[in-house]
C-alpha cells in the first residue's frame, strides 16, 4: 500500500474528529443561546412582577401578602442568579470546545499538507522511473539503428 494511501486513512481521521467539534461546538453555543434568552426571560418577568406588585401595593395590601410578593421575588432573583452561573458555565465549554476546535483544524490542516507532500513525492517518483525507462529505450533504439 502505498504511503500516501496509508496517510490518506489519517487525514480521514483527523477530519472526522474536526467535524466532531465542530458539531460539538454549534450544540453547546446553541445551549448557549437557550441559557442567554431563558437569563433574559427571567429578568422580563422580574421585571414586570415587581411593576405589578407595586402597583398592587399602592392600592394598599397586607403585610403577609406584601411578604408573599417579596419572597416570590427574592426566589426569582435566585434563579436569575443561578440562570447567570450556568450561562458562565456554557460559556466556559465553549472556550474549551473552541480551543479543541481550533487544535483539532490545526492538526487537520497540517496532516493535509503532509500528505500533499507525501503526494508530490510519490509522483515525482513515478515521474523519474517513466523517464528512466524511456530513456532506456530510446538509448536501446539508438543502439539497434546503428
Amino acid at each position: 500500500m502505498k504511503r500516501s494511501k496509508r496517510m490518506k486513512v489519517v487525514v480521514d481521521l483527523a477530519k472526522h474528529k474536526v467535524n466532531d467539534a465542530a458539531k460539538a461546538l454549534a450544540y453547546v453555543q446553541n445551549q448557549l443561546r437557550n441559557d442567554q434568552d431563558q437569563l433574559v426571560q427571567l429578568n422580563q418577568f422580574l421585571e414586570e412582577y415587581r411593576t405589578s406588585s407595586r402597583t398592587e401595593g399602592a392600592k394598599g395590601i397586607s403585610v403577609q401578602q406584601f411578604q408573599i410578593y417579596n419572597d416570590f421575588a427574592e426566589n426569582v432573583e435566585l434563579a436569575i442568579g443561578q440562570q447567570e452561573q450556568q450561562v458562565g458555565v456554557v460559556q466556559g465549554q465553549i472556550n474549551q470546545l473552541r480551543q479543541y476546535w481550533q487544535k483539532m483544524d490545526a492538526r487537520h490542516k497540517g496532516l493535509e499538507k503532509l500528505l500533499n507532500n507525501i503526494r508530490k513525492e510519490e509522483d515525482a517518483a513515478v515521474e523519474r522511473q517513466v523517464q528512466k525507462e524511456q530513456d532506456e529505450f530510446a538509448s536501446r533504439s539508438k543502439r539497434r539503428v546503428w
